[in-house]
């Protein structure tokens, strides 16, 4: 049965006729490399974990037979595809290996067809390291995404090399191991919530390979009481990324629920601390080769000294206070990894009311949480409660969690969380107009000569 055949092969073709044809062609377009721009997408850049191998940006162009052509690409940003062989008519082999190794088993792929004309395909997707077999995501325009069922492959889990048949057009067709939400997407997002909310968006630093790293604060003129989230540390947890958007668009909002919390704290997001290892698809890693949420000691990355940077900024203002850091992730489920047993972080009840007061929310399902993982690593969390003395929580969503599920518990994880720490955390009144001294530059109005 072909990946795209019946509703789902329908549907994408709608969704053909919608998308701009520039925007297909902006996907395609490598990034250049000019200043501050990435190096070569064939490089191997050594950096203090290890050497990272990249993949090559290329067109695989074949014959098929009967005039057919079909041409397999890496063009886009968030592709990993290592290598493709023709091993019959129409049966093409497709390699993806990981930058390094040994590395966590996220097997993360992304590639692009096309053939001049309709035709079937069958792919042999041969991943290194594979843990289960991966999924199949197909996309006409990059942006909305349809998965394969279960039905339509072969493989066994945990095997190296799996097959899926693909219906495929002279319109290209996305193919991704998971919905694919990058750098264009997050930055796009963080424009318009910043915007909405009238607050600039500000680069807190660059990646190795110089790319920026953007942040933003919502209710700025609130006290200086934050809160810091974060997301986006390894590449392919795109649900990661789903729920940071709805947890901060629900914090966003000034309804009843939320009006009090936004006139008390601030919120600092930095939706995406690795965009080096998202554009080249990498399974884990930046690109020095290290693992982010293992650097939270050694900070041998410019990523995580980025991020770090700016929180002891927050931190260093005049009567500031941060209660609350929290990191986004995806895995095979959803689970809260919280500060580890004996953390003496402040507020020191909040960890226990606000898994309380969201489980309270969701009676018929168990909240999965644990205070003992990773208690060894210097991931962020550890960091957060050791450094900065306050609760630093992971919210893994289920790689495989809907994304309307996402989105609830989002909401309901944003929350809770205003009504706990509103209720834990002392009310203050707003900081008072800064009034200009002595040797300060004060600009008129707009307008006034």
């Amino acid at each position: 049965m072909p990946l795209l055949s019946g509703a789902a092969f329908r549907w994408l073709t709608a969704l053909a006729a919608l998308a701009a044809l520039s925007v297909i062609v902006k996907a395609a377009v490598a990034v250049p490399f000019a200043s501050g721009s990435p190096r070569p997408a064939d490089e191997s850049f050594a950096g203090t974990g290890s050497t990272v191998e990249l993949q090559e940006r290329r067109v695989w162009t074949f014959d098929a037979g009967s005039g057919v052509q079909v041409c397999i690409d890496n063009l886009f940003s968030g592709a990993r595809l290592n290598g493709c062989e023709q091993v019959g008519p129409r049966e093409f082999r497709v390699v993806v290996a990981p930058e390094r190794e040994p590395i966590n088993p996220s097997p993360w792929y992304a590639f692009r067809l096309r053939s001049s004309k309709p035709c079937e395909v069958t792919l042999r997707l041969a991943i290194a390291t594979a843990k289960a077999r991966p999924r199949a995501w197909a996309s006409r325009d990059g942006r909305r995404w349809a998965m394969a069922p279960d039905s339509q492959w072969t493989g066994e889990p945990g095997a190296r090399e799996c097959t899926i048949k693909v219906s495929i057009v002279p319109d290209p067709i996305f193919i991704a191991s998971n919905q694919m939400i990058g750098i264009e997407e997050l930055d796009a997002w963080s424009t318009r919530v910043a915007m909405e909310s009238g607050v600039p968006v500000q680069q807190i630093g660059r990646s190795t390979g110089g790319r920026p790293i953007l942040a933003f604060t919502l209710n700025p003129t609130a006290p200086p009481d934050h809160v810091v989230v974060i997301g986006r540390q390894h590449p392919p947890e795109v649900s990661g990324s789903v729920g940071l958007m709805k947890f901060i668009e629900r914090l966003q909002q000034s309804d009843a629920a939320l009006a009090d919390f936004g006139k008390r704290f601030r919120i600092t997001v930095i939706p995406l601390v690795n965009p080096d290892g998202v554009h080249e698809g990498q399974w884990r890693c930046t690109l020095g080769g290290v693992d982010a949420n293992r650097d939270w000691h050694d900070f041998s990355q410019p990523e995580t000294r980025a991020v770090r940077d700016a929180i002891l900024a927050l931190q260093r203002e005049p009567g500031s206070r941060i209660h609350l850091l929290l990191d986004l992730h995806a895995t095979d489920r959803d689970v809260l990894y919280t500060p580890a047993p004996g953390s003496a972080v402040e507020p020191a009840g909040f960890v226990e009311a606000w898994l309380a007061g969201v489980q309270a929310r969701f009676p018929r399902e168990q909240l999965e949480s644990t205070a003992t993982h990773n208690v060894d690593q210097w991931t962020f969390k550890r960091w957060a409660a050791e450094v900065i003395k306050a609760p630093g929580i992971t919210i893994e969503f289920g790689s495989l969690t809907p994304n309307e599920r996402i989105a609830a518990k989002s909401r309901v994880f944003a929350e809770v969380m205003a009504e706990v720490l509103g209720a834990q955390v002392a009310r203050r009144s707003p900081p008072a107009p800064r009034v200009p001294g002595r040797g300060d530059v004060v600009k008129p109005p707009v307008g006034v000569p």
